[in-house]
C-alpha cells in the first residue's frame, strides 16, 4: 500500500512539473498536420523524441505565425524535413545520432624502444 502512494505521488509530481505538453502533440495539432497532408503514421511522425514533437507543437502554436497560415506552414514543412533528414541521416549511420559529435578514437602512444 506503501508503496503504491508513493508511486501515485511520483505521478502527480511528473505530471505537474513537466513542461506544458510534456513533448506530446494535442488532437488539435494533429489535425493541423493532417490538413496539411501529414497523417499521424507518416514519416517523420513515428519517430520523433519527445524533445522533437515539441518543437514540432511549438511550431504549430507559434502566435508569431497565427494570422499568417502560409508562413506557419512553410516553418511546420522546413521542421518536419529537418526532422526526416536527420532519422535518415541515423538510418545510414547505425549506432550514430546525428546531433552528438562523432568521437575520435584517441591515438595510440607508442612505447619509446
Amino acid at each position: 500500500m506503501k508503496y503504491s502512494t508513493l508511486a501515485g505521488a511520483a505521478l502527480v509530481f511528473c505530471l505537474t512539473v513537466m513542461p506544458a505538453g510534456g513533448g506530446l502533440l494535442t488532437d488539435a495539432d494533429y489535425a493541423y498536420l493532417a490538413a496539411q497532408n501529414v497523417h499521424k503514421n507518416a514519416s517523420p511522425l513515428r519517430g520523433l523524441s519527445p524533445k522533437e514533437r515539441s518543437r514540432l507543437g511549438s511550431a504549430i502554436n507559434d502566435p508569431r505565425t497565427e494570422n499568417d497560415p502560409a508562413a506557419r506552414a512553410a516553418a511546420v514543412q522546413d521542421l518536419l524535413s529537418e526532422f526526416e533528414s536527420n532519422q535518415h541521416w541515423e538510418k545510414m549511420n547505425p549506432g550514430q545520432l546525428w546531433d552528438v559529435p562523432k568521437r575520435r578514437a584517441s591515438p595510440r602512444m607508442e612505447s619509446p624502444n
